[in-house]
């Protein structure tokens, strides 16, 4: 056993002698070179084990460089939503759709303003219709499309909207006016009877208008686009515009025994109007919501009080809130 073991341990050492130095050689080739010269070069005897670690991995070309898509197959990054078509926009309450900025103008976006209005209003003018209306109350609304420009802190606007405005009158103070008289019937006859002038006394004025009118926007601490704005803004805009409508007259006789104790008279009206109005307004996600005041300057034509000039200027001091989608 002896002698075994010795032969074993010569042969031990004699591999050792002739095959490590050849192995130690730098540049040695232990792996024959792949077909076509091409593949990863065989490793050298050079190169420590942590060179070997700290080596970029090459990828093939199909390869998907996310470690979460190697291991599963599937892109760790959510698809991108759907593009929508062009010129349509999501819905205001859908926060994350696309288009959420809204469609777009010929050199910016454009938005839309949906807003309220209330406050006092002031009839006044020379004649002696202004001077017995009494300060009155009026309320509107409206839309407002918004044209704009390439850095969103302007826009063009187009105003539509309806309004209602009410002034009460003095009863105590009575005015020649035109009372229309109902007809006299007998039995199956009616006979129609001509117009008076009588003392009157004016209880009230109603006017209801349709408003339209071309206006301009501004601004000033950033873009006012929904989608845009991302904190407290504040625009100052104006509009010029005209009026249509219908308004009647509330009238008290004098003579309540023989003219009755109530007459009215009503009739087209229409003006022309210029507002101006400055509104804070807060983002709210997919909407922007504001608040503001409005003042408005406006000039009716009546013919509602002949034989007296029933035309009158009007001042309004008017409270807006709304919203922009």
């Amino acid at each position: 056993m002896t002698i075994h073991t010795r032969r074993l341990c010569g042969v031990l050492l004699l591999a050792a002698a002739t095959g490590g130095p050849v192995a130690a050689q730098p540049g040695a080739t232990l792996y024959p070179p792949p077909p076509g010269g091409t593949g990863d070069p065989a490793p050298t005897g050079g190169a420590s084990a942590v060179q070997r670690v700290a080596a970029p991995v090459r990828l093939a070309s199909e390869q998907s460089p996310d470690p979460l898509g190697t291991l599963t197959g599937q892109s760790a990054q959510p698809p991108a939503p759907p593009n929508l078509p062009p010129g349509a926009y999501a819905s205001p309450y859908y926060t994350d759709g696309p288009g959420a900025l809204g469609p777009m103008g010929r050199n910016g976006r454009i938005g839309y303003d949906l807003y309220a209005y209330t406050g006092p209003t002031f009839a006044f003018g020379e004649g002696r219709f202004a001077r017995q209306l009494q300060t009155g109350w009026m309320t509107g609304g409206g839309g407002r499309s918004l044209f704009f420009n390439p850095a969103h802190d302007a826009a063009w606007a187009l105003d539509l909207g309806l309004s209602y405005q009410f002034n009460r009158g003095s009863v105590g103070h009575y005015t020649e006016l035109e009372l229309r008289r109902a007809p006299t019937v007998f039995g199956n006859t009616t006979i129609p009877r001509s117009d008076i002038v009588a003392p009157l006394a004016i209880r009230g004025l109603s006017r209801t208008n349709f408003n339209f009118g071309v206006g301009r926007d501004w601004w000033y601490w950033g873009p006012g686009l929904t989608g845009l704005e991302n904190g407290w803004n504040y625009r100052f805009g104006t509009t010029a515009g005209g009026r249509w409508g219908t308004a009647h007259v509330d009238l008290v006789p004098q003579d309540e025994a023989a003219l009755g104790s109530y007459a009215r008279r009503q009739a087209v009206t229409h003006g022309v109007f210029i507002e101006s109005h400055a509104t804070v307004e807060v983002p709210m996600g997919a909407w922007i919501l504001f608040g503001g005041l409005r003042t408005e300057w406006g000039y009716d034509w009546t013919n509602l009080v002949p034989p007296i000039n029933g035309n009158l200027h009007n001042f309004n001091l008017l409270m807006t809130a709304g919203i922009r989608f």
